[in-house]
């Protein structure tokens, strides 16, 4: 992940824990969808995520989603939407659930495969932009004016 440093000795910011991403993820994933909806993804065991981009100027400007109530992938979700904002589309495609795992050292190794979830769902999410959307816009930019006018 290309986001900045979160660790105590790069920041002064507590670390991120399950718990603490627990509760701001469970307040998000009850906003309503954003305009591009990726597909839903289960695993095995019943779990379902799903998530919501906005994309602006070939960037991700929002990330939402919806899952089931598991508290780790309530927080593996919560790190994704908080991570990508400001990403274009192919470099949070190279975000993978090893990233997420070591993110969160506190999760234990059985329930490693929502991070998996998590980052299928997400991936969905990015492969439903239209390719439009996915590159930047930079025309009309500049806009020179003659000085002497």
């Amino acid at each position: 992940m290309t986001a900045t440093c979160r660790a105590d000795c790069c920041s002064a910011t507590p670390r991120l824990t399950v718990s603490e991403l627990f509760e701001r993820g469970f307040r998000r994933r009850r906003a309503a969808p954003l305009p591009i909806e990726g597909a839903a993804c289960t695993d095995a065991a019943g779990n379902f995520a799903r998530f919501s981009l906005a994309v602006s100027d070939g960037r991700i400007g929002t990330a939402g989603f919806r899952c089931s109530s598991c508290a780790t992938l309530i927080a593996f979700c919560e790190l994704i939407a908080e991570t990508v904002p400001g990403f274009t589309p192919e470099i949070a495609r190279a975000l993978t659930a090893e990233e997420l795992i070591a993110t969160l050292p506190g999760v234990p190794a059985y329930k490693h495969d929502r991070a998996v979830l998590a980052v299928a769902a997400f991936r969905a999410a990015l492969a439903s932009i239209p390719p439009e959307q996915r590159k930047p816009n930079h025309e009309g930019r500049l806009h020179l004016r003659n000085p002497a006018a």
